[in-house]
């Protein structure tokens, strides 16, 4: 079983991972799963309120999550897509459970 494979089937299975980035290892887990979200938020000793990130390799993974944009809001983060940026943007609030 290759890292890939092992690290898909923890995020199906409610597990964390730990991945590089550019500077440092992030840890991560299923959006959708609040279990680990709340043993992620543990692991980092993360209040809640402070929130986390989403990372996606593709706009449409990000869309179930967000509010609507204007178009000079996403044509502002599209002139960087993809790239290493962090962009803030607004989240449904069915997106924290908390």
């Amino acid at each position: 079983m290759s890292n890939y494979t092992e690290a898909i089937n923890t995020l199906k299975n409610g597990g964390i991972i730990a991945y590089p980035t550019e500077a440092v290892f992030g840890f991560g887990c299923d959006p959708d799963n609040l279990a680990s979200i709340t043993r992620l938020l543990s692991i980092k000793k993360r209040p809640a309120n402070k929130g986390l990130i989403l990372i996606a390799s593709d706009w449409a993974q990000l869309q179930p999550y967000l509010k609507p944009l204007t178009a000079a809001q996403m044509n502002t983060l599209m002139a960087s897509w993809p790239g290493p940026v962090t962009w803030l943007v607004p989240a449904l609030d069915s997106v924290s459970l908390y």
